[in-house]
């Protein structure tokens, strides 16, 4: 069995910090100014071959490029200091309405980045060419292209700052945000999940507690948030010291240092050898990532809409967005195999049990934290069923169809329980009856 690369994921998980940081981008764009300040200056006006001038180039004095470029300067520090504070503002209420952890959606933005990049380039670019000035010059030593280029800089920007305003004006909505974690769930679902009948049968977990072998118990020295998991080096390590490794977490668990954290088998084996071999290949940090973690995505989409049915709030509408957005990712993910509990070696041998996430529990974090907080609503419980019968026609394997019709009847007898309309009560029992009707009418 191939076994992903590991390189490349610890490579993506500090490629998705970078990009989630707001300075990345600019400091790129800085040095950029840099060389272009470098290479403006360098150019002479003149090469034209002539002393007259295009209209497009600069052939002021020295004293008025001075004023020029330290006018330029002062604008556009403005500027950047409203987009600053602009950007401030929608974070906040893009944190109280929809929730803290999704301000690394917003930060990692690539426009926003590229945005307040431009402004700081142009600064610091504006800043180079304007030290180069001095009230005394020639007229024909006065730098006229880079003098240009930076009224050119300072042009687009005004014209930037319109865009930046639009796009975080846009960037709030919560459909927007909606589709753009949505977006990256789906991403790692295709990612991490293989696709249907690449792995043998046996591999994949079909639910329940992963076997334990009563091995030795062994233990991570720090404790954190489970990053990534090297399994290729885990199966090399049980291999190297002929024992079965048993993990008891997976990526985006958090873990106590100097718990069970693994086993592995036969007992009497060495362990420190196992124990350093362990540690090497998790990664764990202070946050979860959405690298390994396919819940990752998942639950920030379901604190939008628990945030949206919060009476604060009391925004239903979002919630069924959110709830149309998990349906198209479980969609997605019913087309293909859950990853594999088994690892083998070269030989064929199971080297590696791992504690891979199931799609039952993809359902459990899609679906029962939404069907508790809108328990008295009788238009989102409608909906979730609705949402079930969807997703009949993409059911392939049992588990899809059980944990399916669970949260169907789990969704019924909420809204018996809860709601008070005898109509509403008697909806939901025909929209439970067609859920399990199509679920029934699977074949698998």
């Amino acid at each position: 069995m191939e076994i992903r690369d590991a390189t490349y994921d610890r490579l993506l998980d500090i490629w998705g910090r970078l990009r989630t940081n707001l300075w990345f981008v600019p400091v790129l764009m800085t040095v950029g100014a840099l060389v272009l300040a470098v290479f403006a200056l360098g150019v002479d006006a003149n090469l034209m071959g002539s002393r007259e001038r295009v209209w497009w180039l600069y052939s002021g004095k020295a004293e008025n490029a001075s004023d020029l470029l330290s006018t330029l300067l002062s604008s556009i520090i403005t500027m950047a200091t409203l987009a600053i504070s602009i950007t401030m503002v929608v974070l906040t209420l893009a944190a109280s309405q929809l929730g803290p952890r999704l301000i690394r959606n917003f930060i990692g933005d690539s426009r926003t980045q590229a945005a307040l990049g431009f402004f700081v380039m142009t600064i610091v670019y504006l800043l180079l060419v304007y030290r180069r000035v001095d009230d005394h010059l020639d007229a024909e030593k006065v730098p006229n292209v880079a003098i240009t280029v930076g009224s050119a800089l300072s042009l687009a920007c005004i014209f930037l700052l319109l865009f930046y305003v639009h796009h975080l004006a846009s960037s709030i909505v919560s459909d927007t945000v909606i589709n753009r974690v949505g977006d990256e769930l789906d991403e790692v679902v295709r990612r991490l999940l293989p696709e249907p009948g690449a792995l043998p049968r046996q591999d994949l977990r079909t639910g329940g507690d992963d076997p334990d072998a009563g091995g030795a118990d062994l233990s991570l020295p720090r404790g954190g948030y489970v990053q990534t998991i090297d399994h290729g080096a885990l199966v090399a390590l049980a291999r190297e010291h002929d024992v079965v490794l048993t993990l008891r977490f997976r990526a985006g668990w958090h873990l106590l240092a100097g718990g069970r954290h693994a086993s592995f088998a036969p007992r009497d084996r060495s362990g420190d050898g196992i124990a350093r071999g362990l540690a090497a290949a998790v990664v764990v940090g202070a946050d979860r990532t959405p690298t390994q973690d396919i819940e990752f995505s998942i639950r920030q989409l379901v604190e939008v809409a628990l945030r949206a049915l919060s009476p604060g709030i009391n925004d239903p509408y979002t919630a069924v967005a959110v709830i149309d957005r998990l349906a198209a990712s479980l969609a997605l993910a019913m087309g293909r195999d859950m990853e594999p509990a088994l690892h083998r070696d070269e030989d064929g041998k199971v080297r590696l049990i791992a504690h891979p996430a199931t799609f039952t529990g993809l359902v459990d974090r899609s679906f029962n934290e939404i069907r508790q907080a809108a328990a008295g609503q009788a238009a989102i419980l409608i909906h979730l069923l609705d949402t079930i019968a969807r997703l009949a026609f993409h059911v392939r394997t049992p588990e899809h169809r059980d944990a399916l019709a669970r949260h169907a009847a789990m969704i019924a007898s909420s809204g018996q329980r809860n709601l008070e309309e005898e109509q509403d009560r008697a909806e939901i029992a025909d929209r439970h009856e067609a859920a399990l009707a199509g679920l029934i009418a699977t074949d698998v």
